[in-house]
């Protein structure tokens, strides 16, 4: 078996895109109440950006408990289970076997939810059906602002394939790392939040503009202050070993322009 973390990382982001593209066909029932969020994000906003984003080893899926129903044709867990999904070792996270360059990779899957409504604020979970989805501080934003991409690829079956999905926009996207960067020490997520800062159409200044519509959410303030205190911790910021002198110091600046600008395009819209 494969750690697709450490050992073989270009066979586990094609595994995971491979588990992506399937979750997104055999949920089809759910599609309009799931949406992908985490470390695929930004290559599928910026599917044309050079050089391409790195991907991810993971799939995050959110799922809007507020709109998921028990009475479906065909529950969640048995979607999943009938395709070799198996229970991870949280109770959010299913385990999907994917056979890649002859070689067996296991792939995450996380299921996540809003924070707000459902169960109470002492409960880490949203239950949705028979599942337990991890609740995600800014994922309540990414059901409202969120743009459809079509996806192709392979199934791990191999067969050819596409779908249109519902992926984050770049502001809850943010909102949702710069949480994650405040809660722990993973480097690709500052260098997920450079490569969006990089990208982004118009640069931070276009950037803060959409997220002038969000000025009275706290949850955003949260964030901006999360991005301002990460942006002056001397931390490496680099994705993997091999780039931290090269990314590490353009995603502090960027992060540190960025939080300036919306800080100040968000004092003149209060204003």
């Amino acid at each position: 078996m494969v750690d697709s973390r450490t050992d073989y990382p270009e066979l586990g982001t094609k595994a995971a895109r491979m588990v992506m593209l399937e979750l997104a066909r055999i949920l089809g029932e759910y599609k309009d109440s799931m949406l992908i969020v985490g470390g695929w994000v930004p290559e599928l906003l910026f599917a044309d950006a050079r050089p391409q984003h790195v991907g991810s080893l993971d799939v995050d899926i959110a799922l809007d408990h507020r709109t998921i129903g028990a009475e479906a044709y065909r529950m969640i867990e048995e979607y999943l289970a009938r395709q070799g999904y198996k229970r991870g070792p949280e109770p959010f996270v299913f385990v999907r076997s994917v056979t890649v360059g002859g070689r067996s990779v296991d792939v995450h899957v996380d299921f996540l939810a809003g924070e707000y409504q459902g169960t109470g604020k002492s409960h880490r979970h949203q239950r949705i059906q028979t599942l337990r989805a991890h609740k995600a501080r800014g994922c309540d934003l990414a059901f409202n602002m969120f743009e459809r991409v079509t996806i192709e690829g392979r199934l791990p079956s191999g067969a050819a394939d596409s779908a249109v999905v519902k992926v984050a926009g770049v502001v809850p996207f943010i909102v949702m790392k710069a949480m994650a960067l405040a809660g722990r020490v993973k480097a690709k997520d500052a260098w997920d939040l450079w490569f969006c800062l990089s990208h982004f159409a118009g640069g931070n200044v276009a950037l803060a503009r959409a997220f002038q519509p969000c000025v009275d959410n706290k949850l955003v303030h949260e964030a901006l202050t999360k991005i301002a205190d990460n942006s002056n911790r001397p931390r490496i910021l680099g994705h993997n070993r091999s780039r931290t002198s090269t990314i590490s110091r353009p995603a502090m600046t960027a992060i540190f322009k960025f939080e300036m600008r919306l800080n100040g395009s968000m004092i003149y819209c209060a204003g």
